[in-house]
């Protein structure tokens, strides 16, 4: 019980991670505001941030 109680909002606050580094926020953004204003904090906030741009390479001929 208590090795669950700590892993839980650890494994929450990384998945919210990964859900911010297709974000604008980031990978880092979102954790670190998951850890200040609770995991659901952070997962309102990386999904309000909008999707990342993305970047068209040129081709190459």
């Amino acid at each position: 019980m208590p090795l669950a109680v700590i892993c839980l909002p650890i494994l929450l606050v990384l998945a919210i991670g990964l859900l911010g580094s297709t974000r604008r926020i980031g990978f880092w953004g979102a954790v670190v505001l998951s850890l200040l204003l609770t995991p659901i904090g952070g997962l309102l906030a990386a999904l309000l941030s909008g999707q990342r741009q993305v970047r068209k390479r040129p081709r190459a001929n």
